[in-house]
């Protein structure tokens, strides 16, 4: 039975989720490298700065704990993974599989929202590459904030004080994570004006990211947040002379 996992069981295991997001995990991280502390603060996405702020009161080792305690969850995973399933081994084709899904759902988004503003905060005077850079770290950071720890706690709460079963805790947890989610587009220095509209177009993305991931896991919804804001900066900063 543990052979025989299929493709739809397996791509959407954690563990594969973070195969699939480590090269882009390592990319983003190596480009803040480069940059100055401060650089850091302003191009980072909103979720990856709230975090890495918070870490920041613990010295200058605290600003990178975060990408620390990635690989030690990444770590956490691959032996949970070892002892449940047994399987290790990472199937090259179900990544490339998983790709294409990524890229699939995210055009299909970008159709469903093209006449929305980004759902990512595009500081302005960026160049296109930080702005890429940008992108990747909202398809990792903003996710896996509030898709994979905020609905698993927020799922835990419900359950906690309201008892309910699992199918209409999902369904709460992923709503409430994505109006967390369209609001914190509008918090700090970066944020946009807040707009009834907008946060409404934006709940509606975060409804359906949440529900990808529950579905999916998230490796895909990752890929489908940065294939999506991808698609918008290219098609933002693309000119016709």
């Amino acid at each position: 039975m543990k052979n025989s996992l299929s493709y739809w069981s397996l791509s959407s295991s954690p563990y594969y989720s973070f195969i699939f997001v480590l090269p882009f995990f390592a990319i983003y991280e190596v480009m803040v490298l480069f940059l100055s502390r401060d650089e850091m603060v302003t191009l980072r996405n909103g979720a990856d700065v709230l975090l890495r702020q918070f870490l920041a009161m613990f010295g200058d080792w605290g600003f990178y704990i975060l990408s620390i305690s990635f690989i030690v969850i990444f770590l956490v995973v691959f032996l949970l993974q070892k002892k449940n399933w047994h399987i290790t081994v990472v199937k090259s084709d179900y990544l490339l599989c998983m790709l294409a899904e990524g890229i699939f759902w995210g055009f299909m988004l970008y159709l469903l929202m093209r006449y929305v503003p980004a759902l990512l905060m595009f500081p302005s005077g960026k160049d296109l590459i930080r702005q890429v850079v940008l992108a990747i770290g909202a398809g990792l950071y903003e996710e896996f904030v509030f898709r994979v720890v905020a609905i698993t706690a927020v799922s835990q709460l419900f359950k906690l004080i309201f008892m309910w079963k699992k199918n209409w805790r999902l369904v709460m947890s992923v709503i409430t994570c994505a109006a967390l989610f369209s609001g914190f587009h509008f918090v700090g220095p970066y944020g946009d004006m807040f707009d009834v509209s907008v946060f409404l177009h934006r709940l509606f993305a975060g409804i359906l990211l949440g529900s990808l991931y529950v579905v999916r896991g998230f490796g895909i919804v990752a890929y489908t947040h940065m294939i999506y804001d991808f698609v918008v900066i290219f098609g933002l900063t693309v000119t016709v002379p």
